[in-house]
């Protein structure tokens, strides 16, 4: 390993909102996130249009600075085109670094306003004459087709002279080519539910049945044969780094907090011990582990070494495959801001609660992830409490770093 390499990849989260924004801050170089429409999740949370410049200020006054890229990749019709040019016109006066765009028309109008732009995997460019189209159109960097080897994206990195290139590391894999896909459209009907327009239903996450029109039936084991794993590159951080990749993406612009905060953070470590000297197998092994914690379909490598097999499809079951849960705690009562003290009711009759426990604290305004260093209980200090030895719900209090709200509801992560 060249302990000097002086190559340091972007490392990009995606946030659906204030909490998963500001819960990346000092982890990722720089972060994408979408409005209410024009954007490929059009179901997530999705940042209010009036706030693009306190995203953008919010990013820039970190320490260090962040990025911030909108989400504009969706295809775009006639009837949308100006209110687009009115949506780029504010990003760029709000000093958005870059907008991330599929449609054409959307790179004309960045373009002709002169605001970077970042083409989007959804024009699933794979080859270099597609890449080389982009940079001299000026694209200022191309998130490439999630169906490349690491041979051809190394390849396009190198044939490429101003252009920079963006891969995803990490999340959701979509079984269509980079997710330009009909399915859901044609299963509701409805042109509306396109996940072309960001409003796909995941209908490839479900069992099917394969029929032809003389009824022989050559699928059907009760499997979910569309549903492919999800893509984590922890494992091979150096290939990626000596492959030259300006910008490593992580999906998950749906998924809550906790799962961006862990994913951004094994994949921060990770890049920060190969540029140090201190990658190595055990680590690897304690980031597997952590990220198998939150939300996950199983682990792949996508098409990074071979092209998917049976194998990188979780066949059984839908959704989540972690066994660690959100479980319900209690409330948050009041809270002191002089002692930083929340007074809290402990609900849960299944949960003890123990110092040391790494609770969540959730509400209309609040996120945090905080680790329980003081309880008070009858004015007195104690390590555990647990409702099962009381009828009724549990008062005592906590020790926070931060200021909580009334009726903030508390959770913990365990096994299942």
């Amino acid at each position: 390993m060249n302990t000097n390499m002086k190559i340091h990849p972007e490392l990009l989260a995606p946030c659906q909102d204030w909490n998963s924004l500001k819960i990346v801050s000092g982890l990722a170089d720089a972060i994408y996130f979408g409005l209410q429409n024009y954007n490929m999740r059009i179901k997530a949370r999705n940042f209010d249009r009036k706030d693009l410049n306190k995203v953008a200020e919010f990013c820039h006054n970190q320490d260090p600075p962040m990025k911030a890229y909108l989400t504009t990749n969706i295809l775009i019709y006639d009837k949308e085109l100006q209110d687009l040019e009115n949506l780029i016109l504010e990003a760029k006066d709000s000093e958005i670094d870059a907008i991330i765009a599929h449609d054409l028309a959307a790179i004309r109008i960045a373009k002709r306003n002169n605001i970077n732009f970042h083409i989007s995997t959804q024009a699933n460019v794979s080859n270099i004459e597609a890449a080389k189209f982009f940079e001299e159109l000026g694209a200022e960097r191309i998130i490439l087709a999630r169906e490349l080897s690491l041979q051809q994206i190394r390849l396009i990195k190198h044939l490429l002279t101003k252009t920079k290139i963006e891969c995803f590391v990490h999340g959701s894999m979509c079984t269509s080519i980079s997710g330009r896909c009909y399915f859901s459209a044609t299963v509701c009907d409805d042109e509306e539910y396109s996940a072309n327009r960001g409003n796909c239903i995941q209908p490839c996450r479900r069992e099917w049945r394969v029929i032809d029109d003389q009824n022989n039936e050559f699928i059907y084991d009760g499997q979910m044969f569309l549903n492919a794993k999800d893509l984590c590159m922890i494992k091979y951080i150096p290939e990626l780094i000596n492959a030259k990749i300006d910008a490593f993406k992580i999906e998950g612009r749906m998924k809550d907090p906790l799962y961006v905060k862990t994913v951004v953070e094994c994949y921060r470590e990770a890049i920060n011990s190969y540029s140090n000297g201190t990658y190595n197998k055990e680590k690897v092994k304690i980031w597997l582990e952590r990220l198998s914690r939150v939300f996950n379909r199983g682990f792949h490598t996508g098409f990074y070494f071979h092209r998917p097999t049976i194998e990188d499809i979780e066949l059984m079951k839908r959704g989540n495959r972690s066994p660690y849960k959100k479980h319900y705690l209690g409330k948050i009562l009041a809270f002191d801001k002089n002692s930083k003290s929340a007074n809290v009711l402990l609900e849960s009759l299944d949960i003890p609660l123990k110092v040391g426990d790494e609770i969540i604290i959730e509400g209309t305004t609040t996120y945090m992830i905080e680790t329980i260093k003081t309880m008070i209980f009858k004015g007195e200090k104690i390590k555990k409490i647990s409702r099962k030895r009381y009828s009724d719900p549990v008062r005592f209090n906590l020790r926070l770093n931060k200021e909580v709200k009334l009726n903030d509801k508390i959770y913990i992560i365990s096994k299942t």
